[in-house]
């Protein structure tokens, strides 16, 4: 371990420790206590254990539309989507039979957010854009 392993890491590795173990999981406190040690370079009774499975992080090359991840979200850039793109999400806003609060828990947005869109009030990333697709979908609502 060269590099210093992310919370997550940290957390996913003790997650596989408990399962092999057979015993409940680590609390987020263990977690944070384990990523202190490592950066501090300090003694912790569970590192050497989690040598093995602290994994590097990397991005996923079988990524598919329906895990909901963007291209935006794995580069770390703002993406917008285009004029039409925008018109055409305004649109679907506009004339869906479901409700904001509905199509904003299965795209996992904020109301407020997909209310401002509606009214052409605020821009949108990428991002936001495939999650609001992706609600058309599920809801099976295509315009």
């Amino acid at each position: 371990m060269n590099q210093i392993p992310t919370i997550t890491q940290v957390k996913q590795a003790l997650h596989k420790l408990a399962e092999q173990k057979n015993r409940p999981y680590y609390e987020l406190c263990t977690a944070k206590e384990v990523k202190y040690a490592l950066e501090n370079g300090l003694e912790h009774p569970l590192i050497d254990e989690l040598r093995g499975l602290i994994q590097e992080r990397t991005i996923p090359q079988d990524i598919t539309y329906d895990k909901k991840v963007s291209h935006a979200r794995l580069t770390k850039k703002r993406v917008y989507p285009t004029r039409e793109q925008e018109i055409g999400i305004i649109r679907w806003l506009n004339e869906s039979r479901y409700s904001l609060s509905k199509i904003s828990r299965v795209a996992d947005c904020g109301g407020s957010t997909l209310s401002q869109i509606r009214l052409g009030k605020q821009k949108f990333t990428m991002d936001v854009y495939n999650k609001i697709i992706y609600a058309q979908k599920e809801l099976g609502d295509m315009a």
